[in-house]
């Protein structure tokens, strides 16, 4: 590329922005990451709690079918 093809970006004045709009931007975004977690975790727990057969042991549906499948 020859010296004289190169044609130099405009420059244009900017002004930062401002400090307390990032900082407010981090925390909005981080506790929507963390209420998404906890939204998140709870919808497992409901789901591994109901998901047995009233009981209220997980895992004991599984534990009577392998039971009864060896005898």
């Amino acid at each position: 590329m020859a010296s004289e093809d190169y044609v130099r970006p405009p420059i244009v004045a900017i002004e930062a922005r401002s400090q307390w709009v990032a900082v407010w931007r981090f925390r909005i975004i981080l506790g929507t990451l963390l209420l998404g977690l906890i939204v998140l975790i709870a919808l497992a727990a409901h789901h591994i709690v109901h998901s047995g057969d009233g009981s209220g042991a997980v895992g004991m549906q599984q534990a009577r079918l392998l039971l009864s499948a060896s005898r």
